[in-house]
């Protein structure tokens, strides 16, 4: 009979708290029981696991706690929510109760699927293939809008306040309505201010430096070099009113060493930094890099970058400020353990400071809040000496995850094949796996080209932030990458570092804007290389480039009225980085030196728990490197196998696509070339 009583307010509020946690609680139940496996963008093992489990238990633990505070928090907030709103309908206590539970999840289910309609890949590694109805709810979310959802999970939670106003509960005094009246003028004054701009901020009597680059940025897919896709229309203005390389070379594909190549005009193994894993001597180093130079000569210097740009907080690169995301493997661990919680998801994007693994997520490359790191930087430079911002994306970066609205545009009709949602490199292909078929291959660039149009899109952004503050034409804007990608085209596999064949993780965009300095509508048809990018950056900034540089400037070539004439051929040198299976399947397996994967190599370096390349694999690695150039027509590789060197010669102009092999047509251009290599490249451990 006291069930059916109208409760206090104090009561429905304690059962609504009650029925929230009940709902929460549950919620995280079943995530957790949902998916128990630790893996990352698929790939899982289970010695690694064991290891985890063994080693790390006080961090798989301490998660745990953390998911089990987040869900009691937001089931108790929500909860007393509704128990307030139901409270002022006059309703009984089991009303109250249940109503508080049902209201709760018709708060949380649209809350999940406008996030899923966003986010479509940020969901698809726990829910793609984990069952049918699952796979039909992704496919059904993908491509619709995430405001309809948003706005069905705002209406249960807005009619409480209303609620409690009509039912005389709650009757502001006068006072407060002056209150009321004074903060909604001031939030809109505040709106405007934002709407209408701020006031330019004066500029430097010395250029700034902004550059835009992004992980894996494949200039062929540029929609401005003949790409047939419409993908790319900002970066496409920038190689309109400025200049662009038409081929630039990396030489180590992976995004750490590749940076410190860019950064500091060396060869990889003249800087420490050779591979992707190496330990604290070399990320403590001191290098003398672009932004220790600008810093040194008056610029104010900082970089940012969302989840694959975790290099810049652990490599020393001499930014003043560096906002960027850490990479541990117990942060590793927090990462794939949350991302299992479907339920949870939507609501760490609040507050993502109670939950920072969540900018680690390579499913979540949103550019937005890139973007807003970007403004803020910006915002943060005084105008009294000039600025040098490197902005670093990983919307191109494998699982090539864009987000509504460009999610899935370009993927065709009907495909529900593997990578609907992207794709990652297998460590450990499955036996029985099929092969891809051009449908999975035409899914993949698809996706890829829908994460180029979302950095497109942000580049876009950024000319507009420079526009607004009045800053566009005394900046030297640079649209760089640190690799390409790999796209299984020519069955050589997905991603990055592992092999050289093909020009498509090797070849990165190298375009600069800077009116009155640099030539506008220009096209250098001469390759560069990655260790000339500083030197010419410098040089344009009017900064003498140091003699640890090891590139050449390529301003001269880029000016206005410049000379045509074509740049002298050096060597452009190129290797791999580590590999990190023995057992993927692909083809490089078969032309390498073995050693284990990278869950018998790498080791876990205490205090801040870096994943290390155990010291006694070091001179394995090294010696094992694929290695090579280019140098004019040719382009040579070194292939070290455990029966000899193998040795390939292509020709990458009647050959762009590499198919032919002829060092055997041409041994009078294979013997000099491997000479040249030998003269050109650092020592490594195996000769030491």
């Amino acid at each position: 009979m006291m069930s059916r009583l109208r409760p206090s307010f104090a009561r429905a509020l304690v059962l609504g708290c009650r029925a929230g946690l009940l709902v929460f609680l549950a919620l995280y139940t079943l995530c957790a029981l949902f998916n128990m496996k630790l893996g990352y963008q698929g790939n899982e093992s289970a010695s690694l696991q064991d290891r985890v489990w063994n080693e790390f238990r006080g961090v798989v633990l301490g998660q745990v706690g953390r998911l089990i505070l987040a869900y009691a928090g937001v089931g108790l907030v929500l909860g007393a929510w509704m128990g307030a709103g139901l409270w002022a309908l006059r309703v009984s206590r089991r009303a109250v109760f249940w109503g508080s539970a049902l209201a709760c999840l018709a708060v949380e289910i649209p809350w999940v699927l406008a996030d899923m309609a966003h986010h479509p890949h940020l969901y698809a590694a726990t829910l793609y293939g984990r069952a049918a109805w699952t796979k039909a709810l992704l496919l059904a979310m993908s491509g619709s809008s995430p405001t309809v959802w948003r706005l069905a999970a705002l209406l249960p939670a807005v009619w409480v306040p209303l609620a409690l106003f009509v039912s005389g509960g709650f009757r502001p005094p006068r006072w407060a309505w002056g209150l009321a009246a004074l903060a909604t003028a001031l939030a809109l004054g505040f709106a405007s201010g934002q709407f209408q701009g701020k006031t330019p901020a004066l500029a430097s009597p010395r250029p700034n430096l902004l550059i835009l680059a992004a992980d894996g940025l494949r200039p062929d897919h540029f929609s401005g070099n003949g790409y047939a896709r419409p993908t790319t229309p900002h970066m496409d203005r920038l190689m309109h009113e400025g200049t662009q390389f038409r081929e630039t070379v990396v030489q180590v594909p992976r995004t750490g060493p590749s940076w410190a190549t860019i950064l500091t005009s060396q060869w990889a193994g003249e800087h420490p930094i050779r591979h992707t894993l190496v330990g604290h001597e070399a990320r403590e180093a001191r290098l003398t890099t672009l932004a220790t130079v600008l810093g040194s000569a008056g610029w104010q210097t900082a970089v940012v970058s969302d989840y694959a740009g975790d290099i810049f907080s652990r490599f020393p690169f001499g930014f003043q400020r560096v906002e960027a995301p850490a990479f541990n493997f117990p942060d590793l661990i927090r990462q794939r353990m949350l991302i299992t919680h479907v339920a949870l998801l939507p609501w760490t994007a609040l507050v993502p400071s109670l939950f920072p693994e969540r900018g680690q997520f390579p499913e979540l490359t949103d550019p937005a809040p890139l973007r807003r790191a970007a403004q803020r930087a910006i915002e943060g430079f005084t105008p009294e000496a000039p600025f040098a911002l490197l902005v670093f994306g990983s919307s191109t970066h494998f699982p090539y995850a864009a987000p509504f609205p460009h999610e899935g545009h370009f993927i065709a009709k009907g495909y529900r094949g593997p990578w609907r949602f992207g794709a990652s490199p297998q460590m450990e292909a499955p036996p029985d796996a099929p092969p891809p078929t051009p449908e999975d291959i035409a899914a993949l660039a698809a996706n890829y080209d829908a994460a180029l149009v979302t950095f497109d899109a942000f580049v876009g952004d950024m000319l507009a932030e420079l526009e607004r503050r009045g800053l566009m034409d005394s900046t030297l804007v640079v649209l760089l990458a640190d690799h390409g990608e790999s796209l299984a085209e020519n069955g050589r596999g997905i991603g990055h570092g592992d092999h050289l064949w093909g020009s498509e993780t090797l070849r990165v965009p190298f375009v600069l804007r800077f009116p009155g300095r640099v030539a506008a509508g220009h096209t250098v048809m001469s390759r560069a290389r990655s260790i000339d990018v500083a030197p010419t950056l410098l040089d344009v900034l009017g900064v003498p480039v140091p003699e640890t540089f090891r590139g050449r400037s390529l301003a001269p070539f880029i000016v206005p009225d410049a000379s045509k004439e074509e740049l002298p051929e050096l060597p452009a040198l190129i290797e791999t980085d580590l590999w990190f299976s023995d057992r993927d399947g692909q083809p490089y397996q078969q032309v390498r030196l073995p050693y284990p994967w990278v869950y018998d190599l790498a080791a876990v370096e205490p205090p801040q728990g870096d994943i290390v390349l155990k010291p006694e694999w070091e001179a394995p690695v090294e010696a094992a490197k694929h290695r090579g150039l280019y140098l004019g027509r040719w382009k040579l590789l070194e292939l070290p196998t455990p029966r000899g060197m193998k040795v390939e010669l292509y020709d990458v102009v009647t050959d762009p696509s590499e198919q032919q092999d002829v060092s055997a047509q041409h041994p009078e251009v294979v013997a000099p070339l491997r000479e040249l290599l030998a003269r050109e490249r650092p020592r490594g451990l195996e000769t030491r």
